[in-house]
């Protein structure tokens, strides 16, 4: 059974309502998300799931920012560091 981790459910549940962020985010049911130092890891299995996350990293960061999960979100691959951004609210639309 492949559950998905809580902190990718909060992450989704943020956009429950708009379908187009939720398809952006799919891949994120398949990493494991943890919070570590006020950092925030999305580790992913493949190089191709952490390239999409990559390119969705605002549809990430507004709802880690918004919630105060963790100053900066790092995305790992075979636990090496593909990405790292911080997370800012000032430039988060509000």
């Amino acid at each position: 059974m492949n559950r998905i981790c809580q902190l990718a459910q909060l992450i989704l549940d943020f956009y429950r309502e708009e379908p187009k962020q939720l398809r952006q985010l799919a891949p994120l049911r398949n990493c494991k998300v943890f919070r570590r130092w006020g950092a925030l890891y999305i580790r992913c299995h493949t190089q191709d799931t952490a390239a999409v996350l990559v390119d969705a990293a605002l549809a990430i960061a507004e709802p880690v920012a918004r919630l105060r999960l963790a100053k900066k979100i790092i995305i790992l691959n075979n636990n090496t560091s593909v990405a790292m951004f911080p997370v800012d609210l000032s430039k988060i639309n509000v």
